[in-house]
């Protein structure tokens, strides 16, 4: 069981940032990217894990 390493909270949700993560080198107007997952404690808000929800297009 995953633990919240802020408040030891066990329960988590997980929320999508929708601004694309993009390829530094590329073109900040790009329309491909990935958006982000965030993995966090519904107790105090600590997010646990970042993730990218499709790598391939960064």
């Amino acid at each position: 069981m995953q633990t919240c390493s802020n408040c030891s909270g066990t329960e988590f949700k997980e929320a999508i940032q929708y601004a694309k993560v993009k390829d530094a080198e590329k073109s900040k107007m790009a329309f491909t990217g990935s958006d982000v997952l965030l993995t966090f404690c519904t107790n105090c808000g600590t997010v646990s894990n970042i993730r990218l929800t499709n790598p391939s297009m960064v």
